[in-house]
């Protein structure tokens, strides 16, 4: 700036105006008296596709990615791409750990030591050897080809997405292509079920394969929904983002939760935005009837109490559960008065802050392991 005082013009010159963090620097610490023009020229990804174009690399749509920046991205691999301005060795491995993410330790990548000079010369080298190279500085990069899903041992969503596609397209799976949103919800329900089993485990792979199940449900009704032209999985994912956007306004705007009963409080009266006013039926009628009794059950005492105003009163839903449970021992108690029992240990759950669903299933578990003590004992 201060040369720029005494000189009718200067010229700074470098090799990718366009992502180059001094130029941005500069524009934005420009006075109103000093105008600045940015003139392009050979860019670097041009360069570099010229340098791979002689070993038959695809370099169309290709797209340029600085070093630096690769922390705040998620690598991709449906184009070609060029990382600029690996200046050290502690650099390229960053951006070698990166890559690995999706692609293999031997894939070849191309290695351009003056990746701004055209006519500049690539070597192929694995991805496990880019930081094991001789020189860097600003101006070494690294093209990286596009891969196929089909040729890759790891995906990324719209990786996933193009594989049910195909499934689902002319030529794809007879058994895919017949399936409905309906023909689907009894697999949706098992998977569901197979993964909350497996979050109960410490099998973390596990967890990994039945939540990819899960994501199978999702994207295989998302591309049905496209096909019938109702919803894609754009409206999936935008329509869950804006939820969790607009409902962690502790997060994304003013309201302030300290705690995660705050956290609450900020969800629901989130919730009472979109929808508005709801009787305590209407909100218990939406409740989804799928879901397993004591879950439901509970869900339904928390939102009716949510809609009236009451707070959880543990003293109170345990003198009920003891009514209930007395009721039990009447000449001629049925369903009727068991359910009312177990509806009233629900709302005693939810006093407690405990999960019913949950509690039941750890007294299973727990009579099972007493029965193969025994089974060992006899």
């Amino acid at each position: 700036m201060k040369k720029a005082r005494t000189c009718e013009r200067l010229c700074y010159a470098v090799s990718e105006p366009g992502s180059d963090a001094t130029v941005r620097a500069l524009a934005a610490a420009l006075p109103q008296d000093v105008t600045l023009r940015v003139v392009g020229g050979v860019s670097l990804a041009d360069c570099a596709a010229c340098a791979v174009i002689p070993f038959g690399v695809n370099t169309e749509n290709l797209r340029t990615i600085t070093a630096l920046s690769v922390t705040e991205m998620r690598v991709q691999a449906d184009s070609p791409q060029v990382v600029t301005e690996i200046d050290n060795r502690y650099l390229a491995s960053d951006v070698k750990l990166w890559l690995s993410d999706l692609f293999e330790d031997e894939m070849t990548v191309y290695f351009l030591e003056n990746a701004a000079q055209p006519g500049v010369a690539a070597r192929p080298i694995p991805l496990c050897e880019l930081d094991r190279q001789a020189h860097y500085d600003h101006r070494t990069a690294v093209l990286v080809p596009r891969v196929s899903v089909y040729e890759r041992s790891r995906a990324t969503y719209e990786d996933f997405v193009e594989v049910i596609s195909r499934l689902r397209g002319p030529g794809g799976c007879p058994w895919d292509r017949a399936q409905t949103h309906h023909t689907l919800r009894q697999y949706m329900i098992e998977e569901a079920c197979e993964a909350a089993e497996a979050m109960d485990g410490d099998d973390d792979m596990k967890i990994a394969d039945e939540l990819g199940d899960v994501l199978l449900q999702v994207v295989l009704n998302s591309c049905i929904g496209a096909e019938h032209r109702a919803f894609t999985d754009r409206d999936v994912t935008s329509m869950a983002a804006h939820k969790m956007i607009t409902r962690h306004e502790h997060v994304f705007g003013k309201a302030k939760a300290d705690s995660a009963q705050a956290v609450t409080s900020v969800w629901e009266n989130a919730k009472k935005k979109e929808r508005g006013e709801q009787t305590a039926l209407e909100r218990v009628l939406d409740i989804a009837p799928s879901l397993p009794a004591l879950m439901r059950a509970q869900k339904a005492v928390r939102r009716e109490q949510q809609a009236k105003g009451e707070p959880s009163n543990l003293k109170a839903a345990l003198e009920q559960a003891r009514r209930a449970v007395d009721a039990l021992t009447q000449e001629g108690a049925g369903e009727g008065e068991l359910g009312a029992a177990l509806m009233s240990l629900c709302a005693a759950a939810h006093a407690m802050d405990l999960d019913a669903e949950t509690a039941l299933r750890s007294a299973i578990a727990a009579n099972v392991e007493r029965l193969r003590r025994e089974e060992k004992k006899a």
